[in-house]
């Protein structure tokens, strides 16, 4: 799962930066298909982008939980 959300994470960042430059670098975005194009890219991207930071902030505070767990759990065996 987390190679997929990762490769998707990626990928995502590469449409923004192509919306991007497009946007920048081109006339397209004085069409309308152009204009699709740029905005579809960077929307896209974005929520494509999205889901991945939250995962690893869970990941993080999961591990976080654990590390704090086992100090308590010494302690308590040895009284």
């Amino acid at each position: 799962m987390m190679t997929g959300l990762k490769l998707a994470h990626w990928l995502g960042l590469a449409m923004v930066l192509a919306g991007l430059g497009i946007y920048g670098l081109t006339s397209w975005t004085e069409q309308i298909q152009g204009i699709l194009l740029v905005s579809s890219l960077i929307g896209l991207g974005l929520v494509m982008m999205s889901p991945f930071p939250i995962v690893l902030f869970f990941q993080w505070a999961k591990a976080q939980d654990h590390s704090q767990d086992a100090p308590e759990c010494e302690s308590q065996r040895e009284s």
